[in-house]
């Protein structure tokens, strides 16, 4: 393992992936550039096509970047427009306008939406932070509230909305109900984006937030969903990319042990492929998930001689030093993720004498293991919410290529019912990969890899069963793909 970890940290070039050429992109008239100095930012084009633009920090500009790394200026900034808007929440007068628009079109659409949140000052946002601080701890706390002075919501930019009949509420599940899937369909058409989408909490620091819309004018919302480019944190200037940026991005290792990140273009196909690093022909499996609650996408490996690894994510190229999680793990089936709701990120396995266990996160080790199953045989499981119900679950495929939902509680066991058939003639699949944004802000899938043809495709979970497939590449079957 140390020729691996130094591997890991010397393979990925800085310099050479930062290697571009800009081109400013210049209005022909000055009349027209004078039109859209105030609503478009300077933007820049790279070789490759990727466009990235000079951050707006006026707070009073509708395009102001509000993150983790770039706060409010001043800090307590207030609006100096706050209207009630729908619902009767104070937000600024232009939100009021575009959201009494969106909320017509919903309507109209068949799909009424309510005004759930508005505008929060800097003591109102700081107060529900120490309060999901106490909840959940700090980690956690980050992924789902703004430190004071980092919340959209303070712009009053920023809109919660929700099914007017009330179902769902703030959860991940709004996003897979009508109302949901229209406002992710159609916000753009009102100047909005759905902020925080699915799969790319490597990317702005938050988890899924379907319900979280930022106004950003008809200009730059239209101007994003041309491009396919999901976040702000993408469309305007960022630092270099990640190993693993979204959580639709695709991790394989090729035969002679290099393990390539090939990023989601967000339109149902994988863009140019990035070497991570060499050094990894002896790792036999895997996931890329976020192990330690920082944001980033991490890798676990397991290795031939059955130890178990974790290799932290940056947000720079390449992964971090790995850590040793355990030994033994030869013939085990290893399915990382956040299986109980509230906890970091656990494992989900699968031993030799058919025991289905959960090993709990204990940061850079392994915690005292519970038996959640027995009788899986062969079987080998996916991680995913297919019911949209906030909850994550278990697709089991059986060595008979039957596909079975095990829908979980969210408190570390499974609903008692009869098991949902969700596929047949899965023996010919190889590999099953969970994927978020692929196909789009708020899409969820997998990647299967054919055994047959080594074909890789898509499968988008719609409504908790899987759509048709759609093709996304041949020439897969030498690859190791992470899960």
């Amino acid at each position: 393992m140390v020729a691996v970890d130094h591997l890991l940290r010397s393979s990925s070039n800085p310099a050479a992936v930062g290697r571009r050429r800009w081109f400013a992109v210049v209005p022909r008239r000055l009349a027209t550039l004078a039109a859209v100095a105030g609503v478009l930012a300077t933007q820049l084009i790279t070789a490759g096509g990727a466009v990235a633009a000079v951050p707006i920090t006026d707070p009073n500009n509708v395009q102001v970047l509000v993150t983790k790394q770039r706060p409010l200026d001043p800090l307590r900034y207030v609006p100096p427009d706050l209207v009630r808007g729908p619902g009767g929440y104070l937000m600024r007068s232009v939100t009021s306008t575009a959201l009494g628009r969106l909320c017509a079109g919903a309507a109209a659409a068949g799909s009424p939406l309510a005004t759930v949140s508005a505008y929060r000052s800097y003591d109102q946002q700081a107060a529900l932070f120490a309060s999901y601080v106490n909840q959940y701890g700090l980690a956690y706390a980050e992924t789902i509230s703004a430190h004071p002075g980092h919340s959209e919501h303070q712009t009053g930019l920023a809109v919660d909305v929700g099914n007017a009949d009330g179902s769902c509420g703030l959860g991940s599940c709004f996003g897979s109900t009508p109302g949901g899937r229209w406002v992710a369909a159609n916000a753009w058409r009102y100047g909005f984006i759905v902020r925080y989408p699915n799969g790319y909490t490597a990317i702005t620091g938050y988890t899924w937030e379907p319900w979280h819309l930022r106004y950003v004018g008809p200009t730059l919302a239209a101007d994003m969903r041309n491009r396919g480019i999901a976040t702000m944190e993408q469309y305007f200037s960022t630092p270099p990319r990640p190993a693993f940026a979204t959580s639709a991005d695709l991790g394989a290792i090729d035969p002679a042990g290099t393990l390539w990140s090939y990023p989601a273009t967000g339109r149902g196909t994988l863009g140019q492929r990035v070497a991570v690093g060499a050094g990894w022909g002896g790792v036999t499996g895997g996931a890329v998930v976020d192990w330690n609650g920082d944001g980033r996408l991490d890798v676990i490996g397991r290795h031939a001689d059955g130890t178990l690894w974790f290799y932290p994510g940056r947000s720079t190229p390449g992964l971090g030093t790995g850590v040793l999680l355990g030994t033994g793990w030869n013939g085990w089936a290893v399915t990382p993720g956040p299986w109980v709701n509230g906890r970091a990120t656990s494992i989900i396995a699968r031993g030799p004498d058919g025991v289905l266990y959960q090993y709990p996160n204990a940061g850079n080790r392994l915690g005292a293991r519970t038996v959640i199953g027995r009788g899986w045989g062969t079987t080998t499981t996916t991680m995913v919410d297919v019911d949209g119900d906030g909850r994550q679950d278990l697709i089991a495929k059986r060595s008979d290529g039957l596909l079975l939902l095990y829908r979980g509680n969210g408190a570390g066991g499974f609903v008692p019912e009869t098991r949902a058939v969700l596929g047949r003639g899965w023996n010919g699949i190889s590999s099953v990969s969970v994927v978020f944004g692929f196909n789009g802000a708020g899409s969820k899938g997998v990647l299967a890899r054919s055994a047959v043809d080594g074909s890789l495709s898509y499968y988008p979970l719609i409504g908790g069963r899987f759509a048709p497939r759609i093709v996304v590449g041949s020439g897969w079957s030498t690859y190791r793909i992470l899960s």
